[in-house]
């Protein structure tokens, strides 16, 4: 039996895992506690209620926090339209950037040039160095993981909280916006 702190999610499915954090998405948990519980299994850290406190300190830690205001702000920009993340363009980006230590400076690089892969790997690597640094106790579970582990726990987090945010914008939104938007989505698909 895996330590209770083990993180060893499924890398091999990327398409299947992206397909359930929707599912997940598409059901509206009520909360982040709830969301937790059924993410806990999608980060490697089994089921129940340990996991679920387990995948929920993750969206509680500092460094997540604070990465997912950078990215909101950044990336989000209050739309609700934009793509998420492919976990194997991340995945490839990390490895090739991750050394290089604007990735995980808290100021931001020139972002301008930038697509979804690079927040999103930005995202994924300031947070896990974060939470690697932290003294807190929160998420500790992924600090000893390796990179391939850390990056797919953090792209299918960031997936989820995405689609939720970007869910909250499209509410807040005037509705001849939200009346454009679905106008222009109907004349794409003609």
């Amino acid at each position: 039996m895996a330590s209770p702190k083990m993180c060893n999610p499924d890398l091999d499915n990327p398409a299947e895992t992206k397909y359930q954090v929707r599912q997940i998405y598409k059901r509206k948990p009520a909360n982040i506690e709830m969301a937790s519980r059924e993410l806990a299994p999608i980060f490697g850290l089994g089921s129940g209620f340990l996991a679920q406190q387990r995948a929920q300190t993750l969206f509680t830690h500092p460094a997540f926090r604070e990465s997912f205001a950078e990215f909101q702000c950044n990336y989000l920009k209050g739309q609700w339209d934009l793509p998420v993340g492919s976990f194997v363009r991340v995945h490839e980006l990390a490895h090739k950037v991750r050394r290089n230590p604007i990735w995980v400076d808290e100021q931001l690089p020139d972002c301008t040039e930038w697509d979804v892969t690079h927040f999103y790997t930005r995202f994924a690597l300031r947070t896990w160095h974060g939470i690697k640094e932290s003294k807190l106790a929160l998420a500790g579970w992924l600090k000893d993981v390796e990179i391939c582990p850390a990056i797919h726990v953090l792209v299918f987090a960031l997936v989820y909280l995405q689609l939720e945010t970007m869910r909250d914008c499209k509410k807040e939104a005037p509705i001849r916006d939200r009346i454009h938007h679905f106008v222009e989505s109907w004349k794409a698909d003609k």
